[in-house]
């Protein structure tokens, strides 16, 4: 005998079937990179994605079709449902892809057949819990970048050749002046950061000039150039880091950074004459763009992930705090593109530079945790974006008043205000929105 399989839909509605064909199919995660010079790829296993369970569900008995039908309107459904599959137990599923029905009331008994994927669901509990632990991914993949990239820059920097010195310095302090005017705004949103990152600023100020200097250290020791570079190339990037951190406007954010990275490849795109100046240059460089990527990846995931846990769709209306920028869903993924364009637009960049000059070091150990830093900060954004609601436009089908078709869309007038500007409403269509006029809304996610 066949066991019966159970669907229970999001709104608690019940259907209750044969079936036949069970599969479960397992997606598995991975990030594939290659390198200019190098055959092969680096792959890097992130895990097991979705688990899908595609279904043949069979109705029968006199009133099969009409059991299908309604299994049908269940399906449709917005929310997660729950699967009692007969092979894999529980699960909390949302169906996916495309519902195929097939009715042959002669040749199969009355049977109808539907045939539909279900693909099992991260909980709220678990999405949480899933947060924080990217979360803390990216952190521990920051870590290993900086500590990395201090080390390729510190290595690639110690020069004899007065000239070679001063040029290597000369470039450092125009390179800290564009973080500094590409980044300013964005670091003085918060008064206590502000004042750090102008402290950090002063300090790296003073430690370029400084590098090839004989200065004694606290200890009474001559420091070795060596040294000396990891503390510039750490303070190089915090300086980056700690804007992206703030909880601001995302979109001056990605503004900042990518001046910034305009501002550094300009700066760098013509390469000075001589092997030795062309590596202490294009390490420095690295160090600067790569830095860049990983801020505003880092700080950008991590700023939407707090804020999609702290307030979510916080209210019934289906509207999120706006602060930063992410007020829907297609707003978050916009963001994880501009973050992957980015690592594209620098990787491009430093890979010409490798290309045309084959005596620069391209395995740097830094590379491979940047990529790291990218793929699971788009994972973040990407899970985040869920919590978020989603933008819709309507064509009004009549002339209609702002505060009523507000009430009927949002089932509230609390968020009057944003739902005006939102839709940049003119005096005249205050009084009346003309019929046709596209209007946008937010729906809250299931």
């Amino acid at each position: 005998m066949i066991q019966e399989a159970r669907y229970t839909s999001p709104s608690g509605r019940e259907a209750v079937f044969a079936w036949e064909a069970a599969k479960r199919k397992t997606e598995l995660k991975t990030g594939v990179y290659t390198f200019p010079g190098m055959d092969g790829a680096h792959v890097q296993h992130q895990g097991a994605g979705a688990k899908s369970f595609p279904l043949v569900c069979i109705f029968n008995g006199v009133d099969g079709m009409e059991k299908a039908d309604a299994f049908e309107a269940m399906l449709i459904e917005r929310g997660i449902a729950e699967l009692q599959h007969p092979l894999y137990g529980t699960l909390k599923v949302v169906p996916t892809g495309n519902i195929e029905r097939d009715d042959d009331p002669v040749n199969r008994n009355g049977e109808s057949v539907v045939s539909v994927t279900f693909t099992e669901t991260i909980t709220d509990e678990v999405s949480e819990a899933l947060h924080g632990t990217v979360a803390d991914a990216i952190e521990e993949e920051y870590e290993n970048f900086s500590e990395a990239a201090a080390i390729d820059f510190a290595s690639n920097i110690d020069t004899e050749n007065i000239g070679d010195r001063l040029e290597i310095r000369s470039a450092l302090e125009a390179q800290t002046q564009g973080i500094i005017e590409s980044l300013e705004s964005v670091a003085a949103a918060d008064k206590k950061t502000f004042a750090d990152w102008q402290a950090t600023a002063k300090e790296l100020k003073d430690s370029t000039k400084k590098l090839y200097s004989k200065g004694l250290s606290v200890a009474g020791k001559v420091e070795s150039v060596y040294v000396k570079g990891l503390n510039i190339a750490r303070l190089t990037l915090r300086l980056m880091k700690l804007p992206s951190d703030l909880a601001v406007s995302l979109a001056e954010k990605i503004k900042g950074y990518s001046t910034l990275t305009a501002i550094l490849i300009n700066q760098y795109k013509n390469d000075p004459f001589g092997s030795e100046k062309i590596t202490a240059a294009y390490a420095t460089a690295r160090l600067a763009l790569t830095g860049a990527v990983a801020s505003i990846a880092s700080g950008s995931a991590l700023t939407i992930a707090e804020i999609t846990a702290s307030t979510g769709a916080t209210k019934s209306t289906g509207t999120v705090s706006r602060s930063a920028g992410v007020a829907s869903r297609e707003s978050a993924l916009a963001v994880a593109d501009n973050v992957a364009d980015f690592l594209k637009t620098v990787t491009g960049f430093m890979d010409a530079k490798i290309g045309q000059n084959v005596f620069v070091d391209a395995d740097s150990a830094s590379y491979y945790s940047l990529c790291g830093i990218v793929d699971f900060s788009i994972q973040l954004i990407l899970n985040s974006s869920f919590s978020l609601p989603m933008k819709k436009t309507i064509a009004l089908d009549r002339n209609r008043q702002v505060v009523e078709l507000c009430a009927q869309l949002y089932g509230t007038t609390d968020n009057l205000d944003e739902f005006i500007t939102q839709n940049n409403f003119s005096i005249d269509e205050m009084e009346l929105l003309p019929m046709g006029r596209k209007v946008s809304y937010y729906v809250k996610s299931a």
